[in-house]
């Protein structure tokens, strides 16, 4: 099996190093991995855990610390950007090859299945597209499967303590790369107990536990110190959220994970077959297969079938339904089907395990032809410009069309403004690795629950003006509400606002002249809607 398991590991490394588009994508095109790396940065030259790209340096509150502790090694090594790409395009392919490589083991020694359904099933979401493009940039999403495959492997060995309290500081480390990773706890800890395992519940806690105590007892002496940002990007993740209540969080759970279960079902589709509807029926087929799966297996692999369920319920109950916040889940519910598949073939005649085997086969060259077609549409719309049917955008084209953004915009920056000054732009963090300007977000990432901070027209833009002291404002079409602010602003205190000539067409940029005395009575003080 260990063959096996490095010679998939290897295929998937090589497929990533052959068809990865990371070199063109500039940091900041998912703003995650530009906070990730400006954090590694402020570690790296000795200024904490702050948001640096941000105005006034506040604590980062949300990200957990474990990628930005390792993107801080090349900075502290190189000091460059090119460092950080060089170390992310050598330690992703590790991490997501190791990766593929559990999940092979944890299929055919741990589930004992066939190689062919593990390798369409489970193995086979390594090397979809928005899998490689992803996962080559610095995001913690491989480092969750990597963590995760790690600590279903160990749980399903033999039991001791020893190795229950590595399960438990593996998903520590799991969590601490990616917060999501805290799914896993309660899953593993319920599936030892199941099996009436409590001193392995007791160190597998300790284990787990007591590492994240420690992280976050340390981040609320630093936010404690300050200084922490007011901006809704910048909060915790429950005060982020802002539930009015626990019925309306369950009511809004609730509505959520329904709109986002369909939603996950079609970009999947998407993903998988040039026509929707077939695209459809193989995500209908395999949920089926999953959900049989967990119902057969609950018993023997309790620990794969809870933590499958209970990532998918975090991740199906996030407010926004991303394309890669459900790709770490594929290979584990693929280990799911190729479960049932398995057993279909096994029960069969050989004819219907024919039959069985060549429809897999059919799936894995649609899904490989719509790969094709996914990367020839990103090629023809970055070449003219022109978006594709919404069903043939991909990741790549949202990187690509990103990456050109950061580039023209942080080009203008860079010309046109000093250190000193402080943009509010819609590429945050992207912005600020390419010019070393402070920056404030243009489009706030906001909770559905809580009230937005553009209902009233032009105070978003005037808090920030006050208290980021923006200079400099960058508005595009995508940012719609802050337009509105920009209009109201100019109309009542028209000498705040100058927009600087530039290209015909947007982005425009306006340079600000804070006048706290217009702006505080006429703009702040005014409730109105």
């Amino acid at each position: 099996m260990a063959v096996e398991a490095a010679s998939v590991a290897l295929v998937v490394a090589v497929a990533h190093v052959l068809f990865r588009l990371s070199a063109g994508f500039l940091f900041g095109v998912f703003d995650d991995d530009g906070v990730y790396v400006a954090l590694g940065k402020s570690i790296a030259q000795g200024t904490g855990y702050h948001s640096i790209h941000l105005a006034g340096a506040p604590v980062q509150v949300r990200y957990p610390p474990g990628l930005p502790l390792v993107l801080a090694i090349p900075w502290a090594l190189g000091g460059s950007l090119s460092a950080v790409r060089s170390a992310i395009g050598v330690l992703n392919v590790l991490v997501t090859a190791g990766a593929a490589g559990l999940i092979w083991w944890i299929g055919r020694r741990d589930c004992r299945l066939s190689p062919w359904p593990v390798a369409v099933c489970a193995a086979s979401p390594f090397v979809l597209d928005a899998t490689i493009q992803f996962y080559n940039l610095p995001l913690s999403e491989p480092y969750l499967v990597l963590g995760w495959a790690a600590a279903l492997a160990l749980v399903t060995g033999k039991p001791s303590l020893g190795r229950a309290a590595a399960v438990g500081l593996v998903l520590a480390a799991t969590t601490l790369f990616r917060a999501a990773g805290i799914a896993l706890v309660p899953a593993i800890l319920v599936a030892l107990a199941l099996h009436r395992r409590w001193p392995a519940v007791a160190a597998c806690a300790a284990g787990s536990l007591m590492p994240l105590a420690a992280w976050s007892g340390l981040r609320a002496a630093w936010i404690a110190a300050g200084p922490v940002a007011s901006g809704p990007d910048d909060l915790g993740y429950w005060q982020w959220l802002g539930a009015d209540g626990p019925v309306a969080l369950a009511g809004y759970t609730a509505r959520t994970m329904a709109a986002n279960a369909v939603a996950y079902v079609i970009q999947l589709a998407r993903y998988l077959a040039s026509m929707q509807a077939v695209g459809i029926v193989m995500v209908g087929a395999a949920i089926l297969a999953a959900a049989v799966a967990c119902v057969r297996r609950s018993r023997t692999h309790t620990a794969l079938v809870l933590t499958v369920l209970c990532v998918t319920a975090l991740t199906l109950s996030w407010p926004f339904a991303q394309a890669r916040l459900f790709l770490p889940l594929l290979p584990f519910i693929g280990l799911l089907v190729a479960s049932s598949v398995d057993s279909v073939v096994r029960r069969a005649s050989r004819a219907t395990a024919w039959g069985v085997h060549a429809v897999l086969a059919l799936a894995a060259i649609a899904a490989t032809w719509r790969q094709l077609e996914l990367r020839a549409a990103a090629a023809r719309a970055y070449q003219t410009g022109a978006l594709p049917p919404v069903e043939d955008r991909s990741p790549t084209i949202t990187l690509s069309f990103r990456s050109r953004f950061i580039f023209q915009v942080a080009t203008w920056i860079a010309q046109h403004t000093t250190p000193q000054d402080r943009i509010m732009v819609q590429a945050p963090t992207g912005v600020f690795l390419y010019t070393g300007r402070r920056t404030v977000s243009a489009i706030p990432t906001e909770s559905p629950l809580a009230p937005s901070v553009f209902a009233i027209p032009g105070h978003y833009l005037t808090e920030r003006i006050l208290t980021d002291s923006v200079t400099v404002v960058v508005w595009t079409p995508a940012t719609v509400d802050l337009g509105r602010d920009i209009e109201t602003v100019r109309t009542r205190c028209p000498q705040v606002l100058a927009r600087i000539p530039a290209t015909p067409e947007p982005p425009v940029y306006y340079r600000v002249n804070r006048d706290a005395d217009c702006l505080r009575p006429n703009v702040l003080d005014r409730a109105e809607p």
